[in-house]
């Protein structure tokens, strides 16, 4: 009898155990990958970490927790056409994401791979999208003075579907942009001022051309030099 006992434990066990390593697999989900690659993480395998990462987003393609996680990894590594790929997953996952999220590494991540005037029309769109953004309309100055032949691109000529994308924005920038004139008066606070109401103003024509009469484009008075830059809006 006690043999038969022992024998109905051993087996009641071995079930257990059996049933145990099936839920083991099926725990291995894509929190499970993600998990184990920040484990390699900070352990300091980043390939390693990318890999899982990688399983993670084979499982779920829509996991954007550990698409971000291989995004950075990559970028860190150097590997900036395989980040890009992913931070453009961002750009494109509208409305969640956008052209705000991740635009440093994305915008990077173009610099390094020689994306000059891709480059340059991300940062634009950032500023739209933003509704301002000096920083960024800085590091256009300066990318443009490294590569002069993309001078045109800090033009409203050159990003008219942009300007139609985010003409909604024209009261935003034009707000905006008179926040310069509150400021120590200076040639760069001109010369941004000109640049954000130049934008505006492309915008409140767009809008008007369609018939929305409800907004009206500023009208700016160009000053001598050293003069005080005058505003003069048009209310219904």
């Amino acid at each position: 009898m006690k043999k038969i006992l022992v024998f109905i434990c051993c087996l009641v066990c071995a079930c257990l155990m059996g049933i145990t390593s099936v839920n083991a697999e099926q725990v291995k989900d894509e929190q499970y990958y993600l998990n184990l690659g920040k484990d390699y993480e900070w352990k300091n395998n980043r390939l390693g970490a990318i890999d899982l990462y990688t399983k993670a987003l084979e499982v779920n393609p829509e996991f954007d927790e550990a698409r971000s996680q291989r995004a950075r990894l990559l970028y860190f590594e150097g590997k900036y056409d395989k980040a890009l790929e992913d931070y453009t997953y961002f750009y494109n996952k509208q409305p969640q994401y956008g052209p705000g999220v991740y635009y440093e590494y994305r915008i990077d991540c173009k610099k390094k791979l020689g994306m000059t005037e891709e480059a340059l029309d991300d940062m634009y769109e950032v500023i739209l999208a933003y509704g301002g953004q000096a920083k960024v309309l800085q590091d256009m100055i300066e990318l443009v003075e490294a590569n002069p032949e993309y001078k045109y691109k800090l033009t409203v000529d050159a990003h008219k579907d942009l300007i139609a994308k985010y003409k909604t924005q024209a009261k935003t920038i034009k707000d905006y942009a008179q926040t310069f004139l509150d400021k120590k008066y200076n040639m760069q606070n001109k010369d941004y001022y000109n640049f954000f109401i130049g934008i505006s103003n492309a915008m409140y024509d767009m809008l008007a051309q369609e018939g929305d009469t409800n907004i009206k484009p500023v009208l700016r008075v160009a000053p001598g030099e050293a003069e005080q830059i005058i505003n003069v809006e048009q209310n219904n």
